[in-house]
């Protein structure tokens, strides 16, 4: 029985790889003609195929990208429900981003996982953490129209996403007090992943910061 449910447990995990490391916004740019590479930051994700493309298949890319960080995992929770190990299904959702982040389809260079970040978020939390996430957002997109800025640097992504996670993190803490401590292993490595995959636009908000302080002493 032990060994079935480990089997089980590796499938689920391993499926979750699969359905994130399949490249929607990269294979709907390549049969538009279009090479996300040379967009932008480079990022082969839905932004930049929205930029590029127009909202309708950037859009169409963004659901893709949001329900595999969702399937099959949420199948596998649906038929077995509580009897499927909570640490096991956060394993599986992170998988599912890891699988977009580094997806073997792109030589294990994939996209920032965003989409499938709130996907992944979905399956253990529904609606609460990609609300939380979507909220700070949407802020953002606010505050750009207020200041008039036609689109945003990658560097403003970067810090958007930033604050986001922090703001998610002490919901991550007040789940864990009420009973959810297999959001953890989720959390920090989610994390691990955005901070990886910004890692260059961080490195640029850094050196700005640090020419800024030297301009002013």
């Amino acid at each position: 029985m032990l060994v079935d449910s480990l089997i089980a447990y590796i499938l689920i995990v391993a499926l979750q790889f699969f359905s994130g490391s399949i490249m929607y916004s990269y294979i709907i740019a390549k049969l538009l003609n279009f090479d996300l590479r040379k967009v932008r930051d480079g990022n082969p994700g839905s932004s930049n195929l929205w930029r590029v493309a127009g909202w309708k298949w950037g859009f169409l890319a963004l659901l893709l990208d949001y329900l595999k960080g969702t399937l099959p995992l949420a199948i596998f929770v649906g038929i077995y429900g509580h009897s499927l190990n909570k640490f096991v299904i956060s394993i599986a959702a992170l998988f599912g981003i890891l699988g977009h982040a580094f997806s073997p389809m792109l030589k294990f260079k994939g996209g920032k996982a965003i989409a499938t970040s709130f996907g992944a978020w979905s399956v253990l939390t529904k609606w609460e953490a990609p609300t939380l996430l979507g909220g700070v957002f949407t802020i953002f997109s606010i505050y750009r129209k207020i200041s008039k800025k036609k689109s945003t640097t990658p560097e403003e992504d970067a810090l958007r996403v930033l604050l986001g996670y922090f703001v998610l993190l002490i919901y991550v803490v007040w789940k864990v007090s009420q009973g959810a401590p297999e959001l953890v292993i989720l959390y920090f490595g989610n994390v691990l992943v955005i901070l990886y995959k910004h890692k260059n636009e961080l490195s640029n908000l850094l050196h700005q910061y640090r020419t800024k302080r030297s301009e002013r002493a």
